[in-house]
């Protein structure tokens, strides 16, 4: 299986960094996987100027590293997302990429298995949580959870055992999910459904003409029996 963890956070060896790590190490035990751990602050990513011109042609005009990023995201069988907290929500270069991604309207992760990871040092860790949560589902994971760790700045997360226990709970639940298949749970499977065929498809298919690159990812995905 391919798995991509995406470290949203500035610093490299940070706790986002380390729980990223262990999730890393522990699913190779559980799965035969190729890992992939992505520090966005290593990358070229420019912010989103709000064009709309990928939704016409398919693909961002800036040439930068979002498309790659994207693309290895559209190939993963596991995506793994980290962030820290801040103040109030994901990190600025994880909601940077987020906006330049395709997420949403191009249902970049149908079927894939994701897991979200913050950390917070004193408040709001699972409003980010959710923000990640909520990416997940409307995008079309199939979405194993959260994990939420409160650190002090400097401290190794992995020292607490409450988190390590964390970490490996999520781990196995997520490696279980991706072997054997699972589908959403009904919870998202509802949120899904209505955010898709209630919001996104209807709108989608009354501007096509607008909407060509993401028809036309839909149609190479399978997505939504629509034909273009």
């Amino acid at each position: 299986m391919n798995v991509l963890l995406i470290n949203g956070s500035p610093r490299k060896n940070g706790a986002t960094a380390k729980i990223l790590a262990e999730i890393e190490h522990r699913l190779t035990e559980h799965i035969q996987a190729n890992c992939e751990l992505v520090n966005i602050s290593e990358l070229d990513l420019e912010f989103c100027r709000g064009c709309s011109g990928c939704y016409r042609t398919g693909a961002c005009f800036i040439p930068d590293n979002a498309e790659n990023l994207s693309g290895k995201i559209a190939r993963a069988d596991i995506v793994v997302f980290g962030s820290p907290t801040y103040v109030s929500g994901i990190s600025g270069q994880m909601k940077t990429f987020v906006d330049r991604g395709h997420f949403v309207i191009e249902q970049l992760l149908t079927d894939t298995y994701t897991l979200s990871v913050v950390t917070y040092e004193n408040a709001d860790g699972s409003s980010a949580a959710g923000i990640l949560e909520k990416l997940c589902i409307f995008s079309g994971a199939v979405h194993c959870g959260n994990i939420t760790a409160r650190v002090s700045p400097g401290q190794n997360p992995l020292a607490v055992r409450r988190i390590e226990k964390k970490v490996a709970a999520a781990v196995k639940r997520l490696s279980r999910a991706a072997l054997r298949r699972k589908k959403r749970n009904l919870v998202q499977a509802i949120i899904h459904s209505a955010v898709f065929n209630i919001g996104i498809k209807p709108f989608i298919l009354k501007k096509p003409d607008a909407y060509t690159g993401v028809l036309e990812h839909w149609k190479k995905r399978g997505i939504g029996g629509v034909s273009v």
